[in-house]
């Protein structure tokens, strides 16, 4: 049997570290990590236990908002085909997140890749593994259509299921257990699947789902390091064009770009001292390589940029283990106040400030009542007040 233990997230004790990161399909596009991305790990793991190489982060982007949508699949972002279903993909979720880069820019950007998931006990002991959670799949599948007034509905709501190990989080358990990992397309369909899977209705079984209670969004923060305020840095993203410079696209010099950005410029924010040490630049448009801009891809805001990404190149979880022990939200915080101190040439380390001296308060009606009440009792058991 095989044991993928790199399919639990890292944001719960209760499960093993991951390898890889999550909710990866096996066959998910690759075309991104053609930027200037390089991943370095630490002692063999992954994602959790790796280091952020200063040249990393190709983009970064503030996290101030984020929801989702669903799409059709866009070619070298998202899966088009499923392997494990054997069809193709008609809808998957991406979500969005709005913010502004280092520089000021502001910024929608979709990620695409992440898919919502739930786990359940694996009881398919005697059987073909991969057979199982085909049957599971279906089983699933058939359960919703009925449960939404379509039982001779062929649609497919199962993305695929894979097997992992991790320790379960009811009861006491001394070794590890086996567990379907469950990926949706449609993140409103968690709660119902939970609900099909504990009323009996996949394969005739109650199933305990796992982690069914946490909303999409916060599964993918917690994934992958994510919280409100913070930077998201990306290994490789792609542009897509604003609706009023299809002239500037076809200049003659965009074919051959000397940079993607504009070198010296003044909104340059330079974060060479901050927990991600990486140098963020200003995009231009005018500038950026045919290369990374997806063609016939229309843009949804008016921000001044927005990018495509997928979620393999999230370099956010390689810090986790240097915020072990700490707030990453504070932190953050405090870094950026470092930055504003370092900017007006000032000393960035911060010292503690000295408690404030309190003036005198008199006292009100009940704290007298209630120290005339603590000293009879000091005095009835002869202490001295």
């Amino acid at each position: 049997m095989v044991d993928h233990r790199g399919a639990f997230p890292p944001h719960t004790g209760t499960f093993c570290s991951p390898v890889l990161p999550p909710c990866t399909p096996p066959d998910s596009p690759g075309v991104l990590r053609a930027g200037p991305a390089t991943w370095t790990h630490s002692s063999g793991g992954g994602g959790a236990g790796g280091t952020l190489s200063s040249s990393s982060v190709m983009f970064a982007v503030r996290i101030v908002t984020a929801d989702y949508y669903l799409a059709s699949p866009l070619p070298q972002l998202d899966v088009g085909y499923s392997e494990f279903r054997g069809s193709d993909v008609q809808k998957v979720p991406v979500v969005r997140v709005f913010g502004a880069t280092p520089a000021g820019q502001k910024t929608c950007l979709h990620l695409h890749g992440v898919f919502p998931y739930i786990y359940i006990p694996f009881d398919g002991y005697g059987q073909q593994p991969e057979r199982y959670l085909r049957q599971v799949a279906f089983s699933i599948d058939r359960a919703l259509n009925v449960a939404m007034g379509n039982p001779t509905s062929n649609t497919q709501h199962v993305f695929k299921v894979v097997l992992v190990s991790g320790m379960p989080f009811y009861g006491y358990h001394s070794k590890e257990k086996h567990f379907m990992k469950i990926y949706l397309y449609n993140p409103q369909m968690v709660k119902r699947v939970c609900e099909l899977l504990q009323s009996g209705a996949v394969l005739n079984k109650i199933y305990q789902p796992h982690e069914g209670h946490i909303p999409y969004l916060l599964q993918l923060f917690m994934d992958y390091n994510l919280y409100g305020m913070n930077l998201l840095s990306l290994a490789a993203v792609k542009f897509r064009r604003s609706h009023n410079k299809d002239e500037v696209s076809a200049a003659p010099d965009r074919q051959t770009p000397s940079s993607p950005f504009t070198a010296n410029s003044p909104s340059t924010s330079k974060l060479n001292h901050s927990a991600l040490g990486s140098t963020f630049v200003r995009w231009e448009e005018d500038a950026i390589p045919c290369s990374l801009v997806l063609e016939e891809v229309q843009r949804q805001s008016t921000c001044e940029l927005e990018v495509d990404a997928v979620a393999v190149d999230v370099l956010n979880r390689l810090e986790i283990e240097n915020q072990i022990g700490r707030n990453p939200g504070l932190q953050a915080i405090w870094e950026d106040e470092k930055q504003r101190r370092r900017e007006k040439n000032k000393d960035s380390q911060l010292e503690t400030p000295e408690s404030q001296d309190r003036e005198f308060v008199s006292p009100t009606e009940s704290e007298q009542l209630f120290m005339n009440k603590l000293r009879e009792i000091l005095r009835e058991n002869d202490f001295d007040v």
